[in-house]
């Protein structure tokens, strides 16, 4: 036996070996197996999460710099004889293949040009970056991103490993299959947000009545979607293409336009309603995209953009530039396209450069005049004054935003024949002006320029069928060459003209120490105001809504107040402008909506028989940042939309995309109510813009109840009866008296709060009420 063992024993050995061998190799297999299907995983997981393509790339990019041990990983665009980086991850974003690219390497071409993969070790410097080129043993890999033909053709994934191992078969196929899944992911997302955004804009751009604004919106538009700076529309007649509309381009285009029609890269296939998508032609061999605009089987116009990569090109941006196309045929078929075109880039600078509304400087011209003027005096002294109308906010709630857009017409022609040659005046947006002196040589020319503009304006304006009075507050400051510059005078008279409304109507106030102390004191609260949420600062006071007949607390109005920690209570008619004029209130009031709908429902669920409902001022600002997330805010605090009213004045911006979202927000219940009804002059027709069940009467109108009885008596009921007859709620606001509050009851007025019945309560003062109310019975 141990004789027949001895002579098996090698035999046994040697099977022995071959199985150990197999079992390595299965071993080697199945690591290499999950190592491959990590990595899928790991980068499918990337490619499923949701993000923009951009990010996507970015995201991706990194991921498999890691997972294959990559140093540079990079999305590069063959163009000419070069590549040029577009993504990247192991590259400084200064690196010159953003711009002038690398040398297209014999592999990178005979990749392109197969669309199969290679992977190579010890790459020759020829096929190297010259970042790479000095490294010995570098191991490359190349992928191409689609096939030959499609839009990403030219475009390749390239892997670079300092002294590292071969990219294996198995990489490639890895490498491949990710690259398919990656740019289609971008195709999606590309293409899913090109629909979304023409969704956004179509409409409005359907309801342009204006062929120039039209074909402006059109270009901008046509420009984001493309993400090119090279965006035109032309227009096409006797065979000519003209340029007829730019924005911003990135070139002269007046370089290289007009040409005729016929010598347009794809004229053929335009002619015939296609899309062109290649080469610029004789313009340059940069990609190019040309969308027809057809009336009556021909075409009228082009809409063109212009970029380096066609990719900028795809099926989606052609589509939408189709469709915009579509849009501007409609718009343009009113026969006054040639005559808007041919003045168009002179209507861009002067709506660049001038006031729309009255034709004055605006803002930006007057800066630069200013500055301009410094330069050039030859006394070395220019004179500024910057004035509003002390009177006007009253007369455009009064009367409405038509008859101040009057008023500020009316008041631009008497300023211009105060004005010398060679001064300069502007409008700076609402009711601000300037006036800038040249050759001022001391304060006598300014005050003697400040009682011109008063005398001016001292006769009274005819408006609406009355006689207004307007007078000016005018801050006047003098500025030298060398030391002045013109943000610097703007911002001291504007200090200036403060100072001077703060000692009344009709002042001419000269910048000086004290002056400046009131603008920095009002630059100091503006920039308090925007930590006061963050500190704790603000809190809600509540004031009731009271049925009258049975004087039951119906509601409660949620009213904001600022405790300053030097300089105490602030008033909120100081604040809540401040907060409209930074943006601050968008976040305050939503604080506001969220803890006055918090403590709605903590009233609900104590006071359920009461069904009480909570009132809120809402601005303009935040009802164009859309009704999601105000109707997220009142969802999130567990009370239902119907239990909310929102509270809107009539002077408030009431574009239509405010008014869409007011009526979003109507139709998940939520009701708003129209606050100082009656103090515009657009009340009525206010009333057939908003879906407004609510008429709250100002204070004025129920205090003027007491001083005249006929007609205070008379226009609080004219409110009443709107408010009957349209089935909506009345509200009286101040009721300071028991003379008023009985006038009101007389009057059928359902609802009021002021003094008489509580003041603003806190949570816990307001508590205590509802609790006295529930034991009344």
């Amino acid at each position: 036996m141990v004789a027949y063992g001895d002579r098996q024993a090698p035999r046994f050995e040697s099977e022995a070996e071959s199985l150990r061998a197999a079992l390595s190799r299965a071993e080697g297999a199945a690591a290499a197996a999950y190592r491959d299907t990590a990595r899928l995983i790991r980068l499918l997981t990337v490619i499923g999460t949701p993000s923009s393509p951009g990010r996507l790339i970015d995201r991706t990019l990194t991921v498999l710099s890691e997972v294959f041990a990559a140093d540079v990983v990079c999305i590069a665009e063959a163009i000419d004889d070069r590549l040029f980086v577009t993504a990247t991850s192991g590259l400084p974003e200064d690196d010159p293949a953003f711009t002038t690219g690398w040398a297209l390497g014999p592999t990178a071409r005979r990749v392109i040009n197969s669309g199969s993969a290679a992977a190579r070790h010890g790459v020759p410097a020829e096929d190297l970056p010259p970042p790479l080129q000095d490294e010995r043993g570098t191991s490359a890999a190349w992928i191409p991103l689609s096939g030959v033909g499609s839009e990403f053709a030219g475009d390749l994934l390239v892997l670079y490993r300092r002294g590292g191992d071969l990219f294996t078969p198995a990489d490639l196929q890895v490498l491949l299959s990710m690259a398919y899944r990656m740019y289609s992911a971008v195709e999606a997302r590309e293409r899913g947000a090109a629909i979304e955004r023409l969704a956004q804009a179509g409409p409005g751009l359907a309801r342009h009545l204006d062929v120039g604004s039209l074909l402006e919106d059109a270009v901008l538009l046509l420009r984001e979607l493309t993400g090119t700076d090279s965006t035109w529309i032309l227009s096409v007649r006797d065979d000519l293409a003209e340029v007829a509309a730019a924005a911003d381009v990135g070139e002269d285009t007046g370089k290289r336009w007009p040409i005729p029609a016929g010598e347009l890269p794809g004229w053929p296939r335009l002619a015939a309603g296609e899309a062109y998508v290649g080469p610029g032609g004789a313009n340059g061999d940069d990609p190019m995209l040309l969308v027809p605009v057809m009336r009556d089987g021909g075409v009228i116009a082009v809409l063109a953009a212009k970029g380096r990569r066609a990719r900028s090109f795809g099926k989606s941006a052609v589509e939408v530039a189709q469709v915009l196309a579509a849009y501007l045929s409609v718009a343009i078929s009113n026969g006054e396209l040639y005559r808007r075109l041919k003045a168009r880039e002179q209507e861009l600078h002067r709506r660049a450069s001038r006031d729309p509304l009255t034709g004055l400087a605006n803002r930006m011209t007057a800066a630069q005049r200013i500055d301009e003027t410094l330069a050039s005096t030859p006394t070395g002294v220019v004179g500024l004054l910057f004035f509003d109308l002390d009177k006007f906010k009253a007369v455009n709630d009064r009367l409405g935003h038509e008859a101040g857009d009057e008023l500020i017409q009316q008041v631009a022609q008497r300023l211009r024949k105060v004005v010398r040659p060679g001064d300069m005046l502007a409008r700076f947006g609402g009711d601000e002006f300037v006036l800038l002196i040249n050759g001022a040589s001391d304060l006598t020319d300014l005050n003697d320029m400040g009682r011109r503009i008063q005398a001016a304006l001292a006769d009274e304006f005819p408006l609406r069928g009355e006689r207004v009075e307007v007078t000016a507050s005018i801050g006047a400051v003098l500025g030298r060459r060398g030391t002045a510059t013109a943000s610097a005078m703007l911002r001291d008279a504007d200090a200036a003209m403060y100072a001077a409304k703060a000692r009344g109507t009709g002042r001419l106030e000269v910048f000086d120490d004290e002056a400046s102390h009131r603008s920095i004191d009002r630059l100091d609260l503006r920039s308090d105001l925007s930590e006061a949420l963050e500190h704790g600062q603000l809190s809600v006071v509540y004031q009731p809504m009271v049925e009258l007949k049975t004087n039951t607390i119906r509601s409660f109005e949620a009213l904001a107040r600022w405790r300053h920690p030097e300089r105490g209570n602030v008033p909120p008619d100081e604040f809540i402008p401040l907060a409209e004029e930074t943006g601050a209130i968008v976040a305050i009031g939503a604080w506001v909506l969220d803890q006055a709908c918090r403590q709605l429902a903590t009233w609900q669920r104590e006071f359920p028989e009461a069904h009480l409902t909570m009132s809120v001022n809402i601005s303009a600002v935040q009802l164009e940042r859309g009704h999601g997330d105000l109707l997220d805010v009142i969802r999130s605090a567990g009370v239902d939309p119907a239990d909310i009213w929102l509270e809107v004045t009539e002077h408030m911006d009431t574009a239509e995309d405010i008014s869409t979202q007011v009526s979003a927000l109507r139709d998940a219940g939520v009701h708003f109510a129209l606050d100082d009804f009656g103090m515009s002059y657009s009340s009525l027709a206010y009333l057939q813009r908003f879906p407004v069940e609510g008429l709250k009467i100002d204070r004025a109108f129920v205090a003027a109840m007491n001083d005249d009885a006929d007609n205070g008596r008379g226009i609080v009921r004219a409110i009443t009866a709107v408010a009957d007859s349209l089935s909506m709620k009345a509200f009286a606001e101040g009721i300071e008296t028991q003379a008023q509050l009985d006038g009101l009851l007389d009057l059928g007025c359902g609802y009021g709060q002021g003094h008489l019945l509580s003041p603003p309560l806190t949570v816990e003062r307001s508590t205590a009420a509802l609790r006295a109310q529930r034991d009344r019975g």
